[in-house]
């Protein structure tokens, strides 16, 4: 499973109607997530996705969305959003999906 297919499938989860059965299968699928993914991916735009997915806040709480501080140490989003931090700055540093004009 790719970052692409898992962020795809976490939002037709966020589709359903909220209910106890749905942030139940948020909170399952949340640890399904391909970490081994994250060091190949390129796009900056499915990683920046993932983030604000991981990050909230949402209107509501949702599974996917991290827990409040104190309870973030042995949350399953915790290690997936500082790899994907790291990723995406290491992107921008040689120029991946920054602001960088084309060049000639």
């Amino acid at each position: 499973m790719t970052i692409a297919d898992w962020l795809m499938t976490a939002f037709a989860i966020r589709r359903r109607r909220i209910s106890a059965a749905r942030y139940a299968a948020e909170a399952r699928y949340m640890r399904a997530f391909p970490m081994d993914e994250i060091d190949v991916e390129m796009d900056m735009q499915i990683l920046e996705h993932v983030l604000a997915l991981l990050k909230g806040p949402h209107h509501y709480a949702t599974g996917f969305e991290r827990p409040h501080r104190g309870a973030r140490g042995t949350a399953p989003q915790t290690p997936i959003i500082v790899a994907l931090s790291n990723r995406v700055a290491r992107l921008r540093a040689v120029g991946v999906g920054g602001n960088f004009p084309p060049s000639d």
